[in-house]
């Protein structure tokens, strides 16, 4: 895993998806990113809510691409498992959360908007394309302002 470092500190991505087979994909689509921030992430991969807690406690991420349906039980609304995200990630001190990018499968644009009306900095539908997995990492990261 490659990383950087920013004002002497690692450059650190928390990935959370239940579905392993996911975790090398992004680390090595990030490799290729067109933001060289993102291509050099130190990327955490996790598969659940304990997980997400015990490395939010432990480090300092600059961004968490989370997949919500890793986050709850599969039969709960999404916007609970949003809901569920945002209660983990406000658990650390604020100067310790990281934006989130908000990963799921049930796309839609009223998912979409109350996800980010919970405060997610991203949306992502899978399955998504490697320029929108930028974009909205590179938003939430605000390189592209």
């Amino acid at each position: 895993m490659a990383h950087s470092e920013v004002n002497g500190q690692r450059r650190l991505l928390l990935l959370v998806d239940a579905d392993t087979a996911l975790h090398p994909f992004i680390q090595a689509a990030l490799r290729r990113a067109p933001y060289a921030p993102l291509r050099h992430m130190e990327c955490h991969p996790v598969v659940n809510a304990d997980q997400l807690r015990n490395h939010l406690q432990r480090h300092r991420y600059h961004v968490a691409l989370i997949s919500l349906e890793s986050i709850g039980h599969p039969t709960w609304p999404l916007e609970e498992n949003a809901h569920r995200t945002m209660q983990l990630i406000r658990e650390v001190p604020s100067d310790h959360q990281p934006p989130a990018v908000a990963m799921t499968s049930v796309g839609t644009l009223r998912h979409r908007d109350a996800v980010l009306r919970l405060g997610f900095a991203g949306y992502l539908c899978k399955p998504f394309t490697l320029s929108a997995l930028f974009q909205e990492l590179a938003t939430a990261l605000t390189l592209n302002s």
